[in-house]
């Protein structure tokens, strides 16, 4: 795996399929407009692909972006997953035990 890949790079790519539009997926994850298209720049950049296309009306996946989506979907998702497994095991705690005399 390129190193170069970071998480701001999968929310970004999966929030732009998910909106629709590079507008609306940096007015969703409170980035600008350039910041978003930059970050989407430089994942294509690392992984050597286009992986959209980009028009007035929004975006259209690449084959490579439709690949990519399904990859970059289930890694966030597994990440999510994680994160909510350590929460809830935390909020357990250690085991309370009781003694009582007869």
């Amino acid at each position: 795996m390129d190193r170069r890949i970071k998480l701001r790079h999968l929310e970004a790519f999966t929030g732009i399929v998910q909106a629709g539009s590079l507008r609306a997926a940096a007015a969703r994850l409170n980035l600008t407009q350039p910041g978003m298209s930059r970050t989407l720049r430089e994942l294509e950049d690392a992984l050597g692909q286009t992986l959209m296309t980009r028009d007035r009306g929004g975006v259209v996946l690449t084959p490579a972006g439709d690949v990519f989506l399904t990859f970059a979907a289930q890694s966030m998702a597994a990440l999510d997953q994680g994160v909510a497994s350590l929460q809830t095991a935390s909020r357990a705690g250690p085991p309370i035990r009781i003694g009582a005399l007869p």
